[in-house]
């Protein structure tokens, strides 16, 4: 798959020019930044509100006078991988923080404390990236290698398993895979050299496949909808991080971007960890099986799949 094809489509999802490393290598683009492999994946995880045993539809002035007042240092990481220091007060809210981000809620209904990093994907207003602006995809955050075309395959009356759970490939798409060996701890959790028996079976101790969108689903991202899904369920944390083991249901909030004439989507294909999700299953949706996971560093994107569309 060109690289090209991978740049139009992160330049979909970021909202910023992407260039291929050959482009960029052709000059013309002074003050050009790498794209952060790691501040790429944390920036587009998709979190929103999980319903609790406590429902909170608004917020009088006993509420946030609750908050703690108390001045806390937060770490803005953006999509080059730079870190920019603000000082902000538990009783901001986020459209203070961040005027484009959510809605009106605190900090601390967000998970935000001190020495918290926020990842911060920068809009401009009006369309035109200066190329100063632009961001180049670096060879080493892709890994070739594992790319797969699933654009011809049907795995009917097949099942994969992947860290104990049903493994729905990509059928009818393109993975393309990013350089995540050796980024972690270990590489346990993508059954890295863990003696697969065969290629639909589960290896020790890895992490299950999963899927994400950034896109909207008449005007509802993921997180939204599964907060109206999930209404009558009660989970133990407020905010979390919402992927579903089903491409199809990604498809949903797939971004749309066009190349060379022809329309695709784009979505982000990750592991989970296994022993933090909440699993909230297609007969309780009605629409699809969602996995809701507590924290970030649970969720890894190990591949962006690309589909052609008629």
């Amino acid at each position: 798959m060109p690289n090209s094809l991978l740049a139009a489509a992160l330049s979909a999802v970021t909202n910023r020019s992407v260039i291929t490393y050959d482009d960029y290598s052709k000059g013309g683009y002074d003050g050009c930044s790498q794209l952060d492999q790691k501040a790429l994946h944390q920036s587009h995880l998709i979190g929103g509100r999980v319903p609790t045993s406590i429902e909170k539809s608004s917020y009088s002035p006993r509420q946030y006078n609750d908050i703690e007042d108390k001045q806390i240092c937060v770490l803005v990481k953006t999509l080059t991988g730079k870190t920019i220091e603000l000082e902000v007060n538990l009783r901001d809210t986020i459209d203070q923080l961040k005027t484009k981000i959510q809605d009106g809620r605190f900090m601390t209904d967000y998970g935000i404390s001190d020495r918290c990093t926020l990842h911060l994907v920068l809009r401009l207003r009006g369309g035109y990236v200066p190329p100063s602006t632009a961001l180049f995809i670096h060879p080493n955050m892709l890994a070739p290698s594992y790319d797969y075309d699933f654009t011809q395959i049907d795995d009917k009356g097949m099942t994969f398993m992947r860290g104990d759970f049903e493994y729905k490939r990509p059928c009818g798409w393109k993975r393309i895979a990013l350089n995540v060996l050796d980024k972690y701890e270990n590489n346990i959790w993508l059954g890295a050299n863990a003696g697969r028996l065969s290629i639909t079976s589960s290896a020790q101790n890895e992490w299950p496949v999963s899927y994400h969108g950034t896109a909207r689903n008449n005007c509802k991202s993921i997180a939204e909808d599964g907060f109206l899904l999930f209404k009558g369920e009660r989970f133990a944390f407020g905010h979390g991080i919402y992927t579903t083991p089903d491409i199809d249901v990604a498809y949903l909030y797939a971004t749309n971007f066009t190349h060379e004439g022809s329309n695709y989507k784009i979505v982000f294909q990750n592991r989970v960890n296994p022993n933090a999700f909440v699993r909230v299953l297609k007969k309780e949706t009605g629409v699809g099986e969602y996995w809701i996971s507590p924290n970030d560093r649970d969720v890894r994107p190990y591949g962006i799949c690309i589909k052609k569309i008629q």
